[in-house]
């Protein structure tokens, strides 16, 4: 008992910052879920799939298309399987629970890999206080759950590892990184040429870092080029929307190889045609860069393995994917802190590495706060104002509205609107509105303005065309929650 009170003295100020953080995510998480702001794209889809997994079928896919099609053909993330066994505990919860133990675990690998490099508790404390105060994990965990987010908490431990040189977990750990999603396995790869750089000299690191590299690109063509066109009924690769730099992966590849000053021209400008999006890549950059990206021009290597994510992002047809919200920028968090603080690290003592890590640190919060408050790409800010009580309500009752989704049986086959589908999601056969098919309830609220992928008149009007017909009737009806059954 004397060792574990040493060390939790020892560490005390670790746990209380991570107590802290468990709370405050919590407080974001729990309640956007309860007050009806997860969706059917993409925890309603990762529940069901859940569901599947953990009754040994393949998910089809049918939450959200009408057509029934293996999800991994849509993104070939096997992390869903390994989760699968949890949701006989947590259900509902089991993604947004792990999401934040993710990022609890990748922090304390912040603290693990600057402590064991430079055997500086400060340091180690103020780094891992930036990882969790990085805009982009704030933003990701206010929007659903996301494979990549996991992914990203697990990157700070490959350096860990690479640092202690125990090529065999680094191994493993590597393996668990690139099954998430077949664009992280990219990402793998150009982590290892940027530790490549950062332990050049050191041959036999050097060495299983080039084959870890090769070995991260092979599992990234094989999944893109093969498995994933061999599940999906198109016959190809369906998420390669970057029509600015080619139609396919090899005609990109061809056009960054052949107009390289195109290429990273893109990287910063507007190329939607749309003036209103004008602004959007510089905020991420002007975050970043107050988030630890400025320090990173030092350490070169940690840019390299930026290529990746910053590419995937930029690259886009789609300025959401630019901007600060959603899932977009987890991966720069550890990478980010890390560079940074490695950078710092290796300062020669003065008032200056005394006060960057503070620096970097209010740099981060302010960033963070600006992402809750006022953005030029607009999001809804209720999600991540934790501190502000419309945070805590969606101006209907929510009490009553879950109250009422006890009606529904577990077994029966159900279509609901977007953000009411998570809550239904963990069961057999779910559908996302408009796909009603062989549905036995419908569940909505008319109070509800969220009706992705139907506008709300089209919504109001499947509500109303359904009951003007003998097919079903209600059996809850009023502003806070609707649901019809189906008439035998």
């Amino acid at each position: 008992m004397s060792n574990y009170k040493a060390f939790f003295l020892k560490h005390q100020w670790v746990f209380m910052v991570t107590l802290l953080f468990i709370v405050l995510y919590s407080l974001e998480v729990f309640y956007n879920h309860y007050c009806f702001r997860t969706f059917a794209l993409d925890l309603g889809v990762f529940t069901n799939a859940l569901y599947d997994y953990s009754h040994l079928h393949w998910n089809d896919a049918t939450v959200f298309k009408y057509t029934p099609e293996n999800l991994l053909s849509d993104h070939f993330d096997l992390y869903l399987i390994v989760l699968s066994p949890l949701s006989w505990i947590f259900g509902q919860y089991t993604l947004l629970i792990v999401q934040i133990v993710s990022v609890i675990v990748g922090a304390i690998g912040v603290y693990a890999y600057l402590q064991y490099k430079f055997n500086k508790p400060n340091l180690s404390l103020m780094g891992m206080l930036n990882f969790y105060l990085f805009f982009g994990i704030c933003s990701a965990l206010s929007f659903d759950y996301h494979s990549n987010v996991v992914a990203a908490m697990l990157a700070p431990w490959l350096f860990y590892f690479i640092e202690k040189r125990n090529f065999l977990k680094f191994g493993v750990l590597l393996f668990f990184l690139v099954i998430a999603k077949e664009t992280i396995s990219l990402w793998c790869f150009f982590i290892c040429l940027g530790l490549m750089i950062e332990h050049r000299k050191d041959k036999r690191s050097f060495q299983f870092l080039t084959v870890f590299a090769f070995v991260s690109l092979a599992y990234f063509l094989l999944t893109i080029k093969v498995i994933m066109p061999e599940l999906a009924m198109s016959g190809q690769y369906d998420h390669f929307k970057y029509a600015v730099i080619g139609h396919d992966i090899n005609s990109a590849f061809a056009n960054i190889i052949q107009h390289p000053l195109n290429a990273i021209g893109n990287l910063f400008i507007n190329h939607s045609g749309e003036a209103r999006l004008d602004w959007v890549k510089t905020e991420f950059y002007g975050m970043a860069l107050l988030s630890g990206l400025s320090l990173l021009f030092f350490r070169p290597a940690f840019l390299v393995m930026l290529i990746s994510p910053l590419c995937i992002k930029m690259f886009n047809d789609d300025p959401t994917k630019w901007s600060i919200d959603c899932h977009y920028s987890v991966e720069f968090a550890s990478i980010l802190t890390i560079g940074a603080f490695t950078f710092i690290g290796h300062l020669n003592p003065s008032k200056l590495k005394a006060f960057l890590p503070i620096i970097i640190c209010a740099g981060s919060l302010f960033a963070t706060y600006k992402l809750t408050d006022h953005t030029i790409y607009y999001h809804d800010y209720n999600r991540m104002k934790f501190y502000h009580s419309h945070h805590y309500n969606r101006g209907y009752d929510l009490k009553e509205a879950h109250a009422a989704f006890n009606l529904i049986p577990d077994s029966a086959i159900v279509c609901a609107q977007s953000p009411m589908l998570p809550h239904l999601a963990y069961r057999d056969n779910c559908y996302q509105m408009p796909f009603v098919k062989n549905a036995e309830y419908i569940v909505g609220s008319k109070s509800e303005s969220t009706c992705y992928p139907i506008s709300e008149q089209e919504f109001l009007k499947l509500l109303n065309d359904s009951l003007a017909t003998n097919r079903w009737h209600a059996i809850v009806n009023d502003t806070n929650i609707t649901i019809l059954k189906r008439n035998k």
